[in-house]
């Protein structure tokens, strides 16, 4: 009896140190938790630094040199024509009398009408000249006295500081006889005429109408 009595108490004194035990790691566990959340550890604070910069000047488009004509010119024979021809550049163009050309094409084929301010062929010698002004970009031309025999395509053309030969679209001369306009005006006339006979024969019918009732009514 006695030695299980001594057992026992052993058995009860081992698990009160263990339970003991147990319990002190719990609350040193514990203990360390509560410090750690406590003073939690600083997080690391990340900084992002931009800095703006100003984005590269992009290349600047520069615009290619070309001719303006316009499409279409009418004439009278015997009248004087202006053929519009303008340079449309961004290029500071010398702007020489040496540089520009025309040539008008037709049925015959293709033909020099002037090389700077000179005339090459014979038909067109004192008929023609450059009439704008070249430090405007200017290129007109003008050819004086104009007959059937001038229609054609004229083609503006202007050699660039680059050498480049620039040539416009062309514009197409169209030309009438002078006797046109007096048929013109011939056909105005008679379409005048026609007009007053028919408003004339609206009025005397509306007269009639009206003398007729008149009468009638005389009668009753």
């Amino acid at each position: 009896m006695a030695f299980l009595s001594l057992l026992t108490s052993r058995n009860l004194h081992s698990h009160l140190f263990h339970s003991a035990l147990t319990g002190g790691l719990l609350f040193l566990c514990l203990l360390a938790n509560m410090t750690v959340i406590a003073s939690p550890t600083p997080t690391p604070l990340t900084i992002l630094i931009t800095s703006k910069l100003e984005p590269d000047d992009p290349p600047s488009s520069q615009r290619a040199s070309y001719l303006q004509q316009p499409p279409k010119a009418k004439a009278v024979e015997g009248e004087d024509v202006v053929f519009p021809c303008f340079l449309q550049s961004d290029v500071d163009e010398v702007q020489a009398v040496e540089k520009v050309r025309w040539y008008v094409q037709s049925l015959e084929g293709r033909k020099n009408v002037l090389q700077g301010n000179k005339t090459v062929e014979e038909e067109f010698a004192g008929r023609v000249f450059l009439s704008g002004d070249l430090s405007e970009g200017d290129l007109s031309m003008t050819l004086r006295n104009i007959s059937v025999e001038d229609q054609g395509l004229y083609l503006c053309s202007f050699i660039s500081t680059h050498s480049t030969v620039l040539q416009g679209g062309g514009t197409k001369l169209s030309i009438r006889k002078g006797l046109g306009m007096i048929e013109e005006s011939v056909g105005t006339i008679i379409g005048i005429a026609v007009a007053v006979v028919g408003v004339a024969a609206g009025l005397a019918a509306v007269i009639l109408t009206q003398f007729k009732d008149k009468l009638n009514c005389l009668q009753k």
